[in-house]
Order: C-alpha cells, then sequence, then structure tokens
C-alpha cells in the first residue's frame, strides 16, 4: 500500500468545478443515466459517483483509502495493483486527480481499457505543468503549483496525457480544463476564467480528457 496517499484518507472535493465539467460530458455523450455503469477511481463525497446516483446510475467507487456513500459499491484498494473486478463492464470510468499518484499511469490505461464497454468513456482530470500562472511562477524561479509533491509520481501537460491515453488505443473526443488563473471558488468573477478553461485547455489549472473505448 502507498503510504504516501494516506494524506487524504479524510479528502473530500475541494472545488466542484471539475466534477460539474465531468457531469456535463457525461450528459453530453449519454442523454439517459439511469442504468450506466459508472467507476470512479479515487471515489469522495462530493465526487461524480456522489452526485450521479440520484439520477439512476449503478454507481462504483475505488480509493486507496477506507470510503464509504450510501448507494455506491465501494472497494478499499491500492490501484498500483490493478482495478478490481466487480463482475462488470462499464459504461464510463472516471479517474479525477489520480493518474498522477500511480508508479505505472500506463498500465492503468490498459486496466481500464480492459473495464470498459466498446465506446464506453475513459475521462481523466491531471493537474497541468504549464498552467497559465505556472508558467510565470516558473519564469522567476518558483516551484508550479499543484504537480510537485511528494506523493506526485507524473507530471503532464496536455500533448503528454492526450499521446499517453491514445497510445491505449483510446479517441480523444474532448480536452478542457478546469479554469484558466482562478475559479469561481475564489471569485464570481472566476467564470469568466472556467469559459476560457473550456476554449484553451493547455493553459488551464486542470486538464479533463474524455477519450472513447476502440475496437482491440
Amino acid at each position: 500500500m502507498d503510504k504516501n496517499q494516506e494524506i487524504f484518507e479524510n479528502f473530500e472535493v475541494p472545488d466542484p468545478i471539475r466534477i460539474k465539467k465531468v457531469i456535463k460530458l457525461i450528459h453530453q455523450y449519454f442523454k439517459d443515466i439511469k442504468g450506466l455503469n459508472i467507476l470512479e477511481c479515487g471515489v469522495t463525497k462530493g465526487g461524480v459517483v456522489d452526485l450521479l446516483k440520484s439520477e439512476g446510475a449503478n454507481c462504483f467507487g475505488v480509493d486507496v483509502n477506507p470510503r464509504h456513500l450510501d448507494g455506491v459499491n465501494i472497494k478499499q484498494v491500492d490501484l498500483n495493483d490493478g482495478i478490481p473486478d466487480f463482475g462488470i463492464k462499464f459504461d464510463v470510468i472516471f479517474a479525477g486527480e489520480v493518474m498522477e499518484h500511480l508508479f505505472d499511469d500506463s498500465k492503468f490505461i490498459e486496466n481500464a481499457k480492459n473495464l470498459l464497454k466498446q465506446s464506453g468513456l475513459l475521462i481523466i482530470t491531471v493537474p497541468n505543468l504549464v498552467f497559465s500562472a505556472n508558467r510565470l511562477l516558473m519564469l522567476f524561479g518558483k516551484m508550479p503549483l499543484f504537480v510537485f509533491a511528494p506523493y506526485h509520481y507524473h507530471i503532464y501537460n496536455k500533448k503528454v496525457v492526450e499521446n499517453l491515453i491514445k497510445g491505449k488505443g483510446f479517441e480523444i473526443l474532448k480536452t478542457t480544463s478546469s479554469h484558466l488563473l482562478f475559479s469561481t471558488r475564489r471569485n464570481k468573477l472566476g467564470r469568466i476564467f472556467e469559459i476560457l478553461g473550456d476554449i484553451f485547455p493547455s493553459l488551464g489549472a486542470h486538464l479533463i480528457i474524455c477519450a472513447k473505448n476502440k475496437k482491440s
């Protein structure tokens, strides 16, 4: 078990912007949520399955730390050992701020592909090294926000994460991001920067990639 991840034992979603954008993507590609099998890797209160369970989705979760959410079938496992088998194939697998915490991100993508239905969706969010604010910070010799931490084992920008996912047999449907500079969590004006995050994802704080499982 990766002890570096114990810091997230009591973790709850701190910024709902990414979650709202992910749920919007799911609604975009599935008109009816009811009956969908949805797995959240890194499951937590306020996350995707916690919100979509009220829409009739069959909700499942995995986390390295103990979790309990009413209406969600959760297994406590270290994803470095693989995604556990729930005995079904999934319509959607979501991993929010998870992949950078894993020793082998490529293996995780392969595991997800094997557990997705044909044309199922893999939705990933990761911190962006070249977030607009980070470009300024690094220009002046400062460490980048979000990406550098003892519990992070990988660093991504838009091209790196897209190539990783495409290389495992996925078709990228859409890449967006959470926000530029700041979000509505800090100020109502953040709504402007959330919209700009959709237009200029390579500058966004957290990348959001939606990909479709293709035939092997």
